[in-house]
C-alpha cells in the first residue's frame, strides 16, 4: 500500500503518534516516529515519504474511500504496527491518530488535492 500525503501532514501525524505511544508508555523519538508514520503509508522512511511524494497526486482520505478500502488500509497498517512492536496497542494507537485521514478538516497544503486510488501491497516495487 502507498498513501501519498504532503510531508507536513506526515509531521503532524508523526507528532500525534508520539504523544500516543508515550501515554502507552513507550517513549519514541519524533524522529523515529516520523519514520513509522512513512512505514505507516507505504514508504521505507520519512526521506522516501518526502522524495516521492513531491511529484505524486495526493491519496484520497478516509472520508473519501469505500469501508474496502478503509478496511485494507487498517489492515496494513496493524501488521506494521505488529512488526514494531506494538501488536498489543496497534488498534487503539490507530483508531486516535487515524493516519490517512484529516482528522482536524482540511488545512493549508490541501487546497489542491487530486485524489488517486490507494495502490495495494506490492504494486510498488
Amino acid at each position: 500500500m502507498r498513501f501519498y500525503t504532503t510531508d507536513w501532514n506526515a509531521k503532524r501525524h508523526a507528532k500525534r503518534l508520539k504523544k500516543v505511544l508515550r501515554r502507552y508508555g513507550h517513549d519514541v523519538s519524533y524522529t523515529s516516529c516520523l519514520d513509522f508514520m512513512a512505514r505507516l503509508y507505504g514508504f521505507a522512511n520519512f526521506a522516501e515519504l518526502k522524495r516521492t511524494t513531491a511529484d505524486q497526486p495526493l491519496s484520497a482520505f478516509d472520508d473519501d474511500v469505500d469501508d474496502g478500502i478503509l478496511e485494507i488500509r487498517f489492515q496494513y497498517q496493524e501488521s506494521v504496527m505488529a512488526e514494531a512492536g506494538f501488536a498489543d496497542i496497534a488498534g487503539a494507537v490507530l483508531d486516535e491518530i487515524k493516519p490517512t485521514s484529516l482528522r482536524n478538516g482540511p488545512a493549508t497544503g490541501f487546497n489542491d488535492v487530486r485524489p488517486v486510488e490507494t495502490k495495494l501491497p506490492n504494486d510498488d516495487v
